[in-house]
């Protein structure tokens, strides 16, 4: 009975552990959305200043709007990595977050999460 019993709590390990890797997912999954719709406004926003270099001028409801809407999206990607972050911790592993602190490339996560790049800008410090 006692093979049974730790069959069973291995299983019971085994299922935790899956439900916490498809919560992470969706919650992957969310944050890209998020991350997007963040992206897709500061672009509208360069845009509307860029038009505003040549001349054309810009109304302020709509700058006004697509700086809320970046503003909502930073908040939310930070609650959605709070809750990844919280669904890590609960998880209790450190083999668990080793597996997630490696990159699909193989090598170390970035520390701090954090969109690419807009294209021109550089990521050092010329």
């Amino acid at each position: 009975m006692n093979l049974f019993d730790r069959f069973a709590a291995g299983l019971e390990t085994l299922g935790k552990k899956a439900n916490q890797a498809l919560d992470e997912g969706k919650l992957r999954v969310q944050l890209v959305r998020v991350r997007r719709r963040m992206d897709n406004a500061a672009r509208d926003l360069g845009y509307i200043t860029y038009r505003q270099s040549k001349g054309t001028q810009a109304s302020p409801a709509d700058v006004e709007a697509l700086t809320r809407r970046i503003t909502d999206a930073e908040t939310a990607a930070a609650r959605i990595e709070s809750e990844i972050q919280q669904l890590k911790e609960r998880s209790g592993g450190a083999a668990a977050g080793d597996a997630d602190r490696m990159t699909n490339e193989g090598g170390p996560a970035p520390t701090e999460a954090a969109s690419p790049p807009s294209p021109g800008e550089t990521t050092s410090g010329s």
